[in-house]
């Protein structure tokens, strides 16, 4: 059926239901009127039976109908190509792809690095995409208004941002399969730090047309030690963790982990 279930098979894995996943996330801490912050690798769980459908009818049966999932919406490839390093691309390139970009829609704009759980809850005709064409979050349950919100473009992971209000109302990180790589809420603590503002370029859809505009941003994980971070904050701080087949799932405080990271690099 597909290459990763005879993995799944080989490895003597359990097909994962809403059942199983619901026992588990309880057992790792997840409480009724959660917000949490989601980063899932879903294939690290091995065959889930019904896919982020079930993921997410898992965790809503937990978070309840007060609880909150956010997940980061990212389209960093809506952005000045001249920018372009992984891989840079040749600079004759440049005007054609400015000119045939589509500009960024929350409803179309789909995020193409941030996983297939991040493109489910995206589809979900309840839940509320941020207006930021590059580094947009998409949050449904009932505080999904309040972190979403009405951002300017400057500055998206910073106090101002989602991000900002996740800290605020007290959000727990879901990291599924995943580390601190990908851990967003490392760059609200780097926001902190008065680093040098760059800019970077996007384009967006005005009632004038489409349009590129500017944004203020900083430059992030300077240091490419993100994984020491972790190792320092886990050894420091409780990080609830259980295992599902081989993927390691972890729930800790957000403003204890940003906090952390803030002092953290104060010290580098």
């Amino acid at each position: 059926m597909y290459s990763y279930m005879q993995k799944c098979i080989d490895k003597n894995y359990i097909p994962i239901t809403k059942e199983f996943l619901v026992d588990k996330f309880s057992q790792l801490g997840i409480k009724q009127g959660d917000t949490l912050l989601v980063h899932a690798s879903l294939s690290s769980l091995g065959y889930v039976v019904g896919g982020a459908e079930t993921l997410f009818l898992a965790l809503r049966d937990v978070i309840g109908e007060q609880g909150t999932i956010v997940v980061p919406s990212q389209t960093v490839e809506i952005s000045d190509p001249a920018c372009w390093q992984y891989p840079p691309v040749p600079e004759e390139w440049y005007d054609v792809i400015r000119d045939a970009m589509p500009a960024y829609s929350k409803d179309l704009s789909y995020s193409k690095a941030m996983g297939a759980f991040s493109q489910f809850i995206g589809i979900l005709p309840d839940s509320i995409r941020s207006n930021h064409p590059m580094y947009s979050f998409t949050a449904i349950g009932e505080k999904a208004s309040e972190i979403i919100g009405q951002d300017s473009f400057d500055f998206p992971f910073g106090d101002k941002s989602p991000l900002g209000r996740m800290y605020s109302l007290g959000a727990k990180v879901l990291m599924i399969g995943t580390d601190f790589e990908t851990n967003t809420s490392l760059h609200l603590a780097e926001n902190r730090l008065n680093r040098e503002v760059i800019h970077e370029k996007s384009k967006i859809l005005t009632k004038d047309g489409e349009k590129w505009i500017l944004f203020k941003n900083i430059e992030l994980d300077i240091y490419d030690d993100y994984l020491e971070l972790q190792k320092n904050f886990m050894e420091q701080y409780t990080v609830n963790h259980i295992s599902i087949n081989e993927s390691n799932v972890y729930l800790f405080d957000m403003k204890e982990c940003v906090d952390f990271a803030e002092h953290y690099y104060q010290l580098k």
